[in-house]
């Protein structure tokens, strides 16, 4: 090495450093290393998710103890005093110490619970065995004795749901024959919910319409009476006497029964009626004799007969088809009792509403039981 070159152990090298740094950055160079600085603190943030920052946080909270959190609060001036560790602390608790008796006061129970050395020691072998337990007890094997207080705090254990013996692990996917088992068994439950729906309420049907020929009879009679000559509620889809002329080629031309067709059966049987009073209507009247007939047909056709029923009752009497046994036997018993005072339960007509109020128990079957 020769004089003009530098030796790499010299001072030179640091002192270049030092003047390289201590020279002011320019403004390109401080907006890259902050721009840095932000990349790495979005990256930290962005890797750790609010779980993790949670776990964080609390081991942090649980690895400081109770004496060194309060001597950091007491050093920056911020919190109140623990006023349980003041009160451990006047009754002469040290850090690192443990709760309860101190050690010497379990040296005196140990060495009172031991069974003291026997009086009388035999020979031979007995003499050295009397000799080992007549001496003193180290204190190694005195502190053996000593039952010692735990000095760490409890560890917290997060409840995580009944596992059982052992550590819990996560229960395997079920593969896809038990998951095409599971919708097969669902499947099947749903269709026999349905039968069974489907069942009760085909019978409560049944039912309905047995109660709703009774009920239309008495309220033909009591229309009679009244003079009303037609009314929609007599109507029974499954009767075509109950129909009169003209009125299934009104309820055919109604746009209620062909733009939304009903499921309920009685209005196939209400298309049937009116393809079967379309074929009567065109057969010879048995006799010539009746008023406006010419030849023994009807001078009233089919189109005249239509048009004595105005829209209004058309609609209704569409509206009332549509409608299932259970809920047309509603509206005629309503019916009865607002325009006659007469409850088909009681099988009574009362002299008026106050009458019927008095006497009557309800609207309903199961009031009258």
């Amino acid at each position: 090495m020769t004089d003009e070159e530098d030796d790499y152990l010299s001072d030179k090298f640091l002192a270049n450093l030092e003047a390289k740094s201590s020279a002011p950055k320019t403004y390109a160079e401080k907006r890259k290393e902050a721009q840095k600085q932000a990349k790495l603190r979005d990256e930290q943030n962005r890797l750790k998710s609010r779980r993790q920052r949670e776990v964080e946080a609390r081991e942090e909270g649980l690895s400081k103890s109770l004496f060194e959190r309060a001597k950091e609060e007491q050093e920056a001036g911020v919190g109140t005093s623990n006023k349980a560790l003041s009160i451990m602390m006047k009754m002469g608790f040290k850090p690192g110490q443990s709760l309860g008796k101190s050690d010497e006061n379990q040296d005196e129970t140990v060495a009172a619970s031991l069974p003291p050395p026997p009086s009388a020691p035999s020979e031979g072998k007995g003499k050295s065995e009397s000799r080992e337990r007549s001496e003193p007890i180290d204190s190694t094997e005195l502190a053996s004795f000593q039952v010692r207080h735990k000095v760490e705090p409890i560890p917290l254990n997060e409840w995580t749901g009944k596992k059982g013996i052992g550590l819990g692990k996560r229960a395997p996917s079920p593969s896809f024959e038990e998951r095409v088992a599971k919708m097969a068994k669902m499947a099947e439950d749903a269709s026999h919910e349905s039968f069974r729906d489907r069942t009760r309420r085909e019978y409560e049907e049944r039912r309905c319409e047995g109660r709703l020929a009774p009920a239309q009879r008495t309220c033909l009679a009591l229309d009679e009476k009244a003079g009303i000559l037609f009314n929609v509620l007599t109507l029974n889809p499954n009767d075509r006497d109950s129909f009169p002329p003209g009125l299934l080629d009104a309820l055919g031309d109604h746009a209620l029964l062909v733009s939304q067709p009903s499921t309920h059966r009685g209005v196939h049987h209400v298309s049937h009626l009116r393809e079967q009073m379309r074929a009567d209507a065109l057969r010879a009247m048995p006799s010539p004799l009746d008023d406006g007939t010419a030849n023994g047909v009807d001078e009233k056709g089919p189109l005249e007969a239509r048009d004595e029923y105005s829209p209004e009752t058309v609609e209704e009497a569409a509206h009332f088809l549509r409608l299932g046994a259970r809920d047309r036997l509603q509206v005629l018993l309503a019916y009865l009792r607002d325009k006659y005072s007469y409850c088909f339960w009681c099988g009574t007509l009362y002299d008026d509403p106050t009458d019927m109020e008095d006497h009557c128990p309800g609207p309903d079957e199961d009031e009258h039981d």
